[in-house]
């Protein structure tokens, strides 16, 4: 038994050693490589307002449970269909808190992508393009929030809690399709959503649900406070 043990605990850490701690940045940029995929982030990792993300085509990186990456610099995440990036939860069965986009100084482009199994992904104050991107499995696939515009192009939503949530900004879509999740599209006060709406179908509870139609005769609004306190407590 214990000879067993301890063969599992080696091929374990065997397995961690053998993925790369995700960088820091250098001469202002971070760069993931194929090369040295797949990369492990086991923590918070906040990408200043003054460094740049680069990811190449066919990159994975794994995350631990307390791992949050907030990138408030530029961001090139540029997969190809034959070799998409990929962000996921190390423990296939955990998840981890996720993808944070802050990048108020440039906008942003991620393209043929994958996240999945996180918390949150969310948008704030930022504009840019999602471009063949699938968000699976996660809590809220998507929050955007207070943006000029954010595009979702030929994207894909499913087995999600929460797909997608518009507060305050808007979002343009074209060929993205928002199904089998347990709601699709939730709209609150500000949130516009520009793209075809039999595009959301499917969905277990509701595929569009708008808070102005929820809170109609009940004069009070979602507060922004309960959103923090289940962030909080995740």
């Amino acid at each position: 038994m214990k000879f067993a043990l301890c063969t599992t605990l080696l091929l374990v850490a065997a397995a961690f050693a053998s993925e790369m701690p995700f960088p820091h940045p250098e001469n202002g940029s971070i760069r993931l490589t194929e090369k040295d995929s797949p990369y492990i982030l086991e923590q918070g990792v906040v990408v200043s307002s003054s460094d740049t993300l680069y990811v190449e085509p066919g990159v994975t990186v794994l995350m631990g449970e307390y791992a949050k990456l907030t990138l408030r610099g530029s961001i090139h995440i540029l997969g190809t269909e034959a070799k998409p990036v990929v962000f996921r939860s190390a423990d296939s069965s955990g998840s981890w808190n996720g993808l944070h986009l802050v990048s108020t100084n440039r906008p942003f482009e991620i393209k043929n992508f994958v996240v999945q199994n996180a918390f949150r992904n969310t948008v704030f104050r930022s504009r840019g393009i999602f471009e063949n991107v699938n968000f699976v499995n996660n809590y809220y696939g998507l929050w955007v929030d207070d943006v000029p515009e954010v595009f979702l192009a030929r994207c894909d939503f499913v087995r999600n809690r929460f797909a997608l949530s518009i507060r305050a900004g808007k979002v343009i879509s074209a060929d993205t399709k928002i199904s089998e999740n347990v709601y699709g599209l939730y709209l609150e006060a500000g949130g516009d959503y520009n793209g075809d709406i039999s595009a959301i179908k499917g969905n277990l509870e509701s595929d569009v649900r708008k808070e102005a139609d929820e809170m109609a005769g009940a004069g009070k609004r979602v507060s922004r406070s309960i959103w923090q306190r289940i962030e909080t407590g995740f």
